[in-house]
């Protein structure tokens, strides 16, 4: 989708998601608040400053604040749209255009939470690199997206508007990218197995990683100094 497209959706945007994934939960926040444990379980409590890159309209952001209630939140977005309904909920937090935040190395984290699916192939290693940029030495970058090899995933992403135009990408390609960017101790890790109907299996999720039949995959890379936890 372009910055026109996320624009005119801004306003629909959780509900279009949360119709398309109801099997999985009737509270779409769900997702957001298993992402940021995610986060937390591998990069700590201890964490300053996190961005939010293609934060749309602050779903990620809110979950992020949620579990990391002492850290500095930032989303960033190129659809204006979007930011203005971010800024308008999470208001304690700062929203940006991505060229508004500067080079500087600055985060102890960065989330980029389905939104590599939405950029074109040959824009994806420039994306990293504005990641990376941003990330202070020993910070970490966490990607999180759809499981290709999932028939289900596959299935969502076709019906789903805000996927129009989506090119996902197979694990290797997100891990090999990341390493690429030079980033160290890349791992992956498949997620979000059970939809409601099987809630009750969801605390075996974190044995599950192997496997490659989650509905997402997450991938994080560290800069030297950092040191990961024993993993989501």
């Amino acid at each position: 989708m372009t910055k026109a497209e996320f624009d005119a959706f801004a306003q629909d945007y959780s509900d279009i998601a949360a119709r398309n994934t109801s099997f999985f939960t009737d509270d779409y926040s769900y997702f957001g608040r298993y992402r940021a444990r995610i986060v937390r379980t591998i990069a700590g409590d201890n964490v300053g400053d996190i961005l939010d890159f293609g934060c749309g309209i602050g779903l990620g952001v809110t979950a992020l604040r949620e579990i990391f209630t002492e850290s500095r939140i930032v989303g960033c977005d190129p659809s204006e749209e979007s930011l203005a309904i971010a800024r308008k909920n999470e208001p304690d937090c700062e929203f940006s255009a991505p060229d508004d935040i500067p080079p500087t190395q600055r985060f102890d984290a960065i989330t980029a939470i389905s939104v590599f699916h939405h950029i074109p192939p040959q824009d994806r290693d420039a994306a990293l690199r504005y990641c990376c940029d941003r990330l202070k030495p020993g910070g970490a970058l966490f990607i999180f997206e759809h499981n290709p090899y999932n028939p289900l995933t596959q299935r969502l992403v076709a019906r789903c508007p805000l996927d129009v135009n989506a090119i996902l990408l197979p694990p290797s390609e997100t891990v090999a990218r990341v390493r690429a960017a030079g980033l160290d101790n890349v791992r992956s890790q498949y997620c979000l197995f059970f939809p409601k109907a099987l809630g009750f299996l969801r605390p075996l999720e974190s044995s599950l990683g192997w496997l490659p039949l989650g509905g997402q995959y997450y991938v994080w890379g560290v800069r030297a100094g950092f040191k990961a936890g024993s993993g989501a």
